[in-house]
């Protein structure tokens, strides 16, 4: 479903072509479109699972998702691009009123309750709180720290790799995990991140410098070879952990080495899942400390 949505949205705003930026924040896929006379903004707000769209400046462009739904759109549209592109940034708020763009069946259903709910007379009242409610969750959520957890090759094979050793939970059960405890720590947005291609980890290394204020990093078997996911890390410079499943120190001899750790102000091996979740705690700390 997620991926004809992105190809939907894709469709309606001129083709990936017409993308030179894009992003991401809790409800809001954010597009910086070439040419904005080729968006169908109709179209564009009649999709499947599309709650609404607001411009934002000459070229800005926000679709507005559940939040459930939007990480996934996002890495789908991305993925489309026959290029990576640049990392949309935050739009300023204009000044005045929103022009918001809403189907016409959603927006008959925004309004049926809002009457319902508070008897009003006006349609508009409530999908304007609810657009407000969305910009103030979204505030909310953008003043605290942004994580990303990433994960090296093989770990999409956890519950089958290995188990005596990486244990029977799979990936997913690392994800909900990782989400969870990042909201616990207090991050506003929690982004997990999978690869077993080296370059593919440094490009989303170097994507954090705009997306993320910290990185907890497990990077698999490239922890004892990659010079360029050290020099990746180096260069952001944002606070990362180091962690791992099992205990690499007690295992084979070329284990011993890690190159991460040079850029890592802590390294937690050997406690399972729980390590993320000590990692993601350890982090929020260090920020708070940092920040301070």
């Amino acid at each position: 479903m997620e991926r004809t949505t992105a190809s939907l949205v894709l469709e309606t705003i001129g083709g990936k072509d017409n993308v030179t930026a894009c992003g991401v924040c809790m409800t809001r896929l954010r597009i910086t479109l070439a040419d904005p006379s080729l968006v169908d903004l109709d179209a564009l707000a009649g999709t499947a699972s599309v709650l609404g769209v607001v411009r934002r400046g000459e070229t800005g462009l926000e679709v507005v998702f559940g939040p459930g739904m939007v990480d996934q759109v996002y890495q789908d549209v991305s993925a489309s691009l026959s290029k990576p592109c640049a990392v949309a940034p935050v739009p300023p708020r204009p000044a005045g009123t929103m022009r918001v763009t809403i189907s016409p069946g959603r927006a008959k259903s925004y309004h049926a309750q809002a009457a319902a709910r508070a008897s009003r007379t006006a349609d508009e009242a409530g999908l304007a709180n609810l657009l407000t409610q969305i910009d103030h969750d979204e505030s909310a959520r953008e003043s605290k720290p942004r994580l990303l957890v990433i994960n090296g090759p093989n770990l999409n094979l956890l519950g089958i790799r290995e188990p005596d050793i990486y244990g029977r939970q799979d990936y997913a059960a690392l994800v909900d995990l990782c989400r969870r405890a990042g909201a616990d720590a207090g991050f506003g947005e929690v982004r997990c991140f999978q690869s077993n291609h080296e370059g593919d980890i440094v490009d989303e290394i170097q994507r954090a410098l705009h997306t993320a204020d910290g990185i907890v990093i497990n990077p698999g078997a490239y922890t004892h070879t990659s010079v360029a996911i050290l020099d990746a890390l180096k260069s952001v410079a944002l606070p990362a952990v180091e962690v791992h499943i099992s205990k690499v120190d007690e295992r084979e001899e070329f284990r011993q080495v890690s190159y991460v750790r040079l850029a890592c102000f802590e390294t937690i091996a050997g406690m399972g899942f729980e390590g993320y979740r000590k990692a993601i705690f350890d982090l929020a700390a260090h920020l708070a400390e940092t920040s301070r």
